[in-house]
């Protein structure tokens, strides 16, 4: 299989030929999947540097799709396989189009492959098949992960109300950890460092109260809000960045040891349960 090598620029890359492998090196390059790849080819796609997105348009069907820990190929309806190394470094936009201008929502690997039809997503070992002939559509999403499902348990609330940086310590009974924030994501506690300690992700809920909205958000809807910044990883736990209010300070809500995987933008809460809530819809 030849390999085609792109510049270190940011590239948009339209892989459509035959026994092909596209490779963008680096910079920040998107990857656009249609209906120009040639019939029953083979394509690879390899690129591990930059962050990159897989980009699949609007009203391709995946007739086939099989998914790794770190490797996809996703069969199209004319019969081209698209295999994808390094997967999970990728970010991966459905019913997205940046030929046309279409702006399509963006998923981590994990996500996507969910999406995809297994809802377990990415094996650790081996491989699972996807749903066949599924449609790339506006109407795409990932199924609500219930395995750590809450919703009948009793919790004992705890508004967060401080008037410097302070640690909360979470105690041994289910706790609901309300904190209130304006809907340019401001925090309506002061511009202080709030850490919930011992906070337990199997039986606690985080709740960001919506003030002054009129409907609940997603993570990810919530992250994507201008300023705001939510990061996890190994060492600092999982560290919501408010926006900053009219004084240019901003908040910052910690929950040490709570690590989740997941890219920019994206915040996703698959071992825990968060809830962004309007006020007028809190109960």
């Amino acid at each position: 299989m030849a390999t085609l090598n792109f510049n270190s620029g940011n590239n948009y890359i339209v892989p459509s030929e035959n026994n092909m492998n596209y490779r963008g090196q680096q910079g920040n390059d998107v990857y656009i999947i249609s209906k120009a790849t040639e019939t029953n080819a083979k394509i690879k796609i390899t690129d591990t540097e930059g962050t990159n997105i897989i980009q699949l348009v609007d009203g391709i069907t995946i007739s086939n799709s099989l998914f790794t820990k770190n490797a996809a190929r996703l069969t199209l309806s004319n019969g081209t396989e698209v295999t994808i190394n390094g997967a999970d470094k990728f970010t991966y936009e459905t019913s997205g189009n940046s030929t046309s201008g279409d702006i399509g929502s963006q998923w981590s690997y994990s996500d996507f492959v969910k999406g995809m039809g297994v809802t377990d997503g990415p094996p650790s070992s081996g491989s699972k098949n996807g749903t066949e002939n599924l449609l790339i559509s506006n109407s795409f999403e990932v199924p609500e992960d219930t395995s750590t499902d809450n919703s009948n348990t009793t919790y004992t609330i705890v508004n967060i109300n401080v008037s410097a940086d302070e640690t909360i310590t979470a105690t041994n009974v289910a706790e609901d950890f309300r904190f209130e924030v304006d809907t340019d994501g401001v925090s309506k506690e002061g511009a202080y460092n709030i850490t919930i300690d011992g906070f337990d992700k199997s039986n606690d809920k985080l709740t960001l109260v919506l003030v002054g909205a009129t409907s609940n958000l997603t993570t990810q809807e919530f992250d994507a809000i201008s300023n705001v910044e939510v990061t996890s990883d190994g060492i600092s736990g999982t560290q919501i960045f408010f926006a900053p209010d009219s004084n240019k300070e901003s908040a910052k809500l910690s929950l040490p040891n709570i690590e989740e995987s997941f890219t920019v933008n994206s915040w996703t809460a698959t071992t825990y349960t968060v809830e962004i809530i309007a006020d007028v819809n809190l109960v």
